[in-house]
C-alpha cells in the first residue's frame, strides 16, 4: 500500500474523531498511517480463521484494496482507535511500534544478543553456534562480540524479560529480545497491541504485545532499544528522541 492510499483509509478510520492535524508533518506519520490502515501487511496466515476460501490469502495479501479488507476482519470487533493509536504517536517509545516489521525484527534479534550476551560469548559447540544463528541471524550473532562492550541490562530488567516460561535457548534468545522490545514501547492502545499480534511470527509478536505494559524496567528497556538503534539502525534512531 502506498501512502496516499493508507492516508485515504486513516483518514476514513478518523471521520468521526476530532485531533490535531499537527502529527502529519512528523517523520512517522507515514508508518503510523499504514500501521492502523493496513494492519495485513504482514500478518502471519496461520493465525486467520474463518477467511473465505474463495479468496486465497495470498491473492489477498497481494492485494492492497483487499488486504485492506483482509485488516478490518482480521481486526473485527476491537476498533480502529485511530485517533487514540496517533495521540499515541506523541511518546517516543511508541513509535518503536510503528517501525517497519522487518527492521523491528531485526532489532528484537538485535536485542536478543544483547540480553543474552554472556551466555552465546560461551557457546562452544558448532551445533549450539549454528543453532543461535539460525534463531537470530548471522548479523545479530556478529554483534555479539560488540554487544559486550555495552552497557549490561539491569538485574530488573532481566527479571522482567526471563519469563517461567521461557523456551529452551536458543529460542530464549529470541523471546528475551522480543520481550525487552514490548517493554521498551510500554503502555498503548489496544488497538495498537492488536496490530502487532497479527504480525508474523505470530509466537514473537505475542510475546510483544503482551510486554507492552506499564513496567518499571520500561525506561531501562527503551533505553538499550534506543542505543541498538543508533548503532545499527540510524534510519530510525531519530524518532526517538
Amino acid at each position: 500500500m502506498n501512502f496516499g492510499e493508507a492516508n485515504n483509509q486513516t483518514m476514513l478510520a478518523m471521520s468521526s474523531a476530532t485531533i490535531s492535524d499537527e502529527w502529519l508533518d512528523t517523520s512517522w506519520a507515514g508508518a503510523m498511517m499504514r500501521c492502523i490502515a493496513d494492519p495485513a501487511a504482514d500478518f502471519d496466515d496461520t493465525i486467520a480463521f474463518d477467511w473465505p476460501e474463495w479468496m486465497p490469502l495470498d491473492l489477498a495479501q497481494s492485494d492492497p484494496f483487499i488486504r485492506v479488507k483482509l485488516g478490518r476482519w482480521l481486526l473485527r470487533g476491537q476498533g480502529g482507535e485511530a485517533s487514540a493509536i496517533i495521540s499515541a504517536g506523541n511518546a517516543p517509545r511508541t513509535r518503536l511500534a510503528f517501525l517497519p516489521t522487518p527492521d523491528a525484527a531485526r532489532l528484537i534479534c538485535l536485542a536478543g544478543a544483547w540480553t543474552g550476551v554472556s551466555s552465546l560469548i560461551g557457546l562452544l559447540r558448532t551445533a549450539d553456534v549454528l543453532a543461535a544463528r539460525a534463531v537470530l541471524g548471522e548479523e545479530a550473532l556478529a554483534f555479539v562480540s560488540h554487544a559486550a562492550l555495552l552497557p549490561r541490562p539491569t538485574a530488573e530488567l532481566m527479571s522482567a524479560v526471563s519469563a517461567s516460561e521461557m523456551p529452551a535457548a536458543p529460542n530464549a534468545f529470541l523471546y528475551r529480545g522480543a520481550a525487552t522490545f514490548g517493554l521498551a514501547i510500554g503502555a498503548i492502545p489496544h488497538g495498537l497491541r492488536a496490530r502487532l499480534r497479527l504480525r508474523r511470527p505470530a509466537a514473537i509478536w505475542m510475546v510483544v504485545a503482551d510486554a507492552c505494559r506499564d513496567d518499571s524496567a520500561g525506561e531501562d528497556a527503551f533505553r538499550a532499544m534506543r542505543r541498538l538503534a543508533r548503532k545499527k539502525m540510524p534510519t530510525w534512531s531519530h524518532w526517538f528522541n
